[in-house]
């Protein structure tokens, strides 16, 4: 986004810098779009930050670590994020550990297992860009 300040010019860049870009698929790797149709994961880019949507699940059970999509070079962070993603399928809440790498990368991290099934929901996650 712009930082405004006074006696700035107004100009078409500026402007379309303060507008949220269009939304941009991510690259799966390990997971999948989760079975609700009308929140496929997305990232996008809002003036100097960028900001994923949706949600996604596992491609099967596992534990441990695993990079589960990547995001595109130009929605990536300078330095890697730690983020908390909850699951939104039925049962306990539970919230798995979410890195997301300079290299686009997204890599999550649980103790216990977690099922095919499970979806979690990413919408929480933004980040500066510079």
């Amino acid at each position: 986004m712009t930082n405004w300040q006074p006696g700035m010019l107004t100009t078409a860049e500026r402007l379309a810098d303060d507008n949220p870009g269009t939304w941009t698929n991510v690259s799966f790797t390990s997971w999948a779009q989760g079975g609700l149709t009308y929140a496929p994961l997305r990232v996008q880019r809002e003036g100097t930050r960028a900001r994923l949507d949706g949600h996604a699940q596992p491609g099967g059970t596992f534990s441990g670590s695993q990079v589960a999509f990547n995001i595109p070079a130009a929605f990536r962070p300078q330095y890697q994020r730690y983020y908390s993603v909850p699951r939104i399928t039925s049962g306990t809440p539970t919230h798995i550990g979410v890195a997301i790498g300079s290299n686009g990368d997204v890599t999550v991290y649980s103790s216990t297992s977690i099922g095919a099934t499970d979806r979690f929901d990413f919408s929480g996650i933004d980040w500066p860009l510079n």
